[in-house]
């Protein structure tokens, strides 16, 4: 089978060769990975992750200057993703692609050792004290702009050749196409956390027009994707934190399930798998996601307090579960831990539902390089139908 046959088969409950992988890779961590671990495809990208990688870890500074914090996100504005591209040389059959990052057709200043950005969305982004540009001013500041603010148009077709680019260069892969949901992305960056939560109670309609036409936005990146050569519609949108929703589930049923339903069904009406990425607590949402007609959930963090084993008996025909590998707490875990822990977890789904062994979250340029060798040695022994080995 080919990798999105595979995908594709397991998604939706058939039988395939072998279970399908998805490794999702931090652009940083892509940059550790090729100089030191294993190298690229390309000999030139593998090089200038060499560079940047060396430059970013600087041995012996106290603080690594911004633009060399930031500069390894190359490796998600560039027209490829080298970092997630490096997870099909891996051995992944999946590869999420964007058209637009916050961080993608964005307009940059740097001065006097400080960064900033002005994304697409029009949210002001700053380098703080971690490798990505923060939000430091949302678009939205008030109810006028709630009412007011029209997403960019993003209709022309040259937006999207990053996905017929792909497509031609792994004509047998599956194509994820990264578009953001109704609440995570105007919730942290466009709003901010604390107005978006005060808004669903002061101002109701407005919030519901406001998040109506960011949907709207949102399918047409959905339409066009897939137009353009994207077989996955990617979902990011998280609604959980630890051990509850961020919002009640009233609210959430209120605000959210129209656009997230909208969403899979754009996915669907396109020809396309709905794929939805959700970090945090779970629980309350599976059956609604059931309901929706969801092909995969990827993420299912079990320091979430998320239990895999009775949540896939139950839904694991239902959706496909793309997880198994806690890259969070994995971080911490010893290697040998680690590895029977992916094992289990393969040994659980493998054969029994709908099931793609892949990373919780991405894989951090801060985990220890013999966890990240446990990780990829005990997929390719899975791959390689050796599922038991290490386990004596």
């Amino acid at each position: 089978m080919t990798s999105r046959e595979r995908v594709h088969a397991a998604a939706r409950g058939l039988p395939v060769d072998r279970v399908p992988v998805f490794f999702w890779i931090n652009a940083h961590a892509g940059c550790r990975l090729m100089a030191s671990y294993r190298p690229g495809r390309s000999r030139g990208v593998t090089r200038l992750a060499r560079f940047l990688w060396n430059r970013f870890e600087r041995p012996g500074d106290q603080e690594i200057p911004e633009i060399w914090r930031f500069l390894p996100l190359l490796f998600d504005v560039h027209s490829f993703n080298w970092a997630n591209e490096y997870g099909l040389a891996l051995g992944g059959d999946m590869v999420l692609v964007s058209f637009a990052t916050p961080w993608r057709y964005a307009r940059y200043s740097y001065r006097e050792g400080h960064l900033r950005v002005k994304d697409l969305y029009g949210v002001g982004r700053a380098l703080g004290g971690g490798i990505y540009p923060d939000a430091v001013e949302p678009v939205i500041k008030d109810v006028n702009d709630l009412r007011n603010y029209r997403p960019p148009d993003i209709r022309d077709d040259r937006l999207y050749r990053v996905f017929r680019k792909y497509r031609k260069r792994h004509p047998e892969a599956s194509i994820a196409a990264e578009v953001w949901g109704v609440q995570d992305f105007t919730a942290t960056s466009m709003l901010g956390m604390e107005r978006f939560m005060l808004f669903l109670y002061d101002h109701p309609e407005e919030m519901k027009g406001f998040l109506e036409r960011w949907t709207d936005f949102n399918v047409t990146v959905a339409q066009k994707s897939v137009e353009a050569g994207a077989d996955i519609v990617y979902i990011e949108d998280d609604y959980g934190s630890n051990d509850r929703p961020l919002i009640s589930m009233k609210m959430w049923r209120e605000f959210t399930y129209p656009g997230l339903k909208r969403l899979v069904e754009a996915a669907h009406e396109a020809g396309a798998l709905a794929c939805l990425h959700s970090c945090g607590f779970q629980a309350p949402f599976l059956e609604h996601y059931a309901e929706l007609g969801i092909d995969m959930l990827q993420s299912f963090q079990p320091g979430a307090g998320n239990d895999f084993a009775p949540a896939f008996e139950k839904y694991g025909n239902r959706f496909a579960f793309v997880t198994g590998i806690d890259t969070q707490r994995g971080e911490s875990l010893p290697p040998a831990e680690l590895r029977r822990e992916i094992r289990e977890n393969y040994r659980r789904a493998a054969g029994k539902g709908r099931f793609i062994l892949g990373t919780t979250h991405e894989i951090q340029y801060t985990m220890p390089r013999e966890n990240i060798q446990a990780i990829f040695d005990t997929v390719h022994e899975i791959q390689e139908g050796r599922p038991e080995e290490g386990l004596r």
